[in-house]
């Protein structure tokens, strides 16, 4: 008896025509894998992978802008942003501040289109105080036309620091390098007033971790900003009062290859022959 088959199929001569291949069909498809269904997992995974070929074009075409976008942040400088919008009580409020604020020298360098280029003391006159307050109140009126600019905000930021509220100003350039954190003025700014807080902090290690944040805020201000020069004299000083001499003297060394004869670069030379 053949194996596999029943004795009746054998013993019929019909068997020998067309039902052994049928038998032999019907046999083989039992036996096959494809006759019982797949697990769900590969089934579903078998489908997901029968892209048809307009998706896969597509789906190449959105990796390859993606990878252009990235290229280009890479390599492209940020564009620099500066000054104030135009707006009558901006006007009126840097009327009021601009070239009547700084001092002309100091433990800091420090710049703000609303109030002009000096130096960042943490002290002022009362009424220069009272005048920073009137002026807040002009960029306020503008910011509600203005809305959320980050050029605003940096003037809030500026009026803050001069009226002695330190964590306002600190609140307000942190909200503007949010908006933009390539903003050159948001970055000096907010080192300066981590720098100022730094004396007042309570503590041992927490001045210390404040004129380190400020450092970094320096560092952050890209090379070819205006106002790169004024972080790195900041940035040397700040570097100098932390202990770390021999970075001070490469960002020092650096300064005055920018800057080899102004007062600014004597004063940087002279602080660190005291040392």
């Amino acid at each position: 008896m053949a194996p596999g088959f029943p004795a009746q199929f054998l013993e019929n001569p019909g068997w020998r025509t067309g039902q052994r291949a049928a038998y032999d069909a019907g046999r083989a498809m039992s036996t096959s894998p494809s006759a019982y269904p797949l697990p769900v997992p590969v089934a579903e995974l078998e489908r997901r992978l029968n892209w048809r070929v307009f998706s896969i074009a597509g789906f190449g075409v959105m990796l390859a802008v993606l990878a252009g976008m990235a290229a280009m942040s890479q390599f492209t400088p940020p564009r620099n942003l500066s000054g104030l919008p135009a707006d009558p009580d901006l006007d009126v409020a840097r009327a009021w501040m601009r070239g009547r604020t700084l001092p002309a020298h100091g433990p800091l360098r420090w710049s703000a289109t609303i109030l002009g280029e000096g130096a960042a003391t943490g002290v002022f006159a009362p009424a220069t105080r009272e005048r920073a307050r009137e002026a807040a109140r002009a960029v306020a009126r503008a910011r509600t036309r203005l809305g959320d600019e980050p050029r605003t905000r940096a003037a809030l930021a500026a009026l803050a620091l001069v009226d002695g509220d330190l964590r306002a100003a600190e609140r307000h350039y942190r909200a503007a390098l949010d908006r933009n954190p390539h903003y050159g003025e948001a970055r000096l700014g907010l080192g300066v007033t981590l720098a100022l807080r730094a004396p007042l902090a309570p503590g041992v290690l927490r001045p210390r971790a404040l004129e380190l944040a400020a450092i970094a805020q320096f560092a952050a201000v890209a090379p070819h900003d205006p106002l790169a020069p004024l972080a790195m004299w900041n940035r040397a000083v700040l570097l100098r009062e932390v202990g770390r001499s021999e970075e001070s003297r490469r960002i020092a060394d650096a300064y005055r290859q920018r800057d080899p004869s102004s007062a600014w670069a004597a004063a940087l030379t002279e602080g660190a022959s005291a040392r």
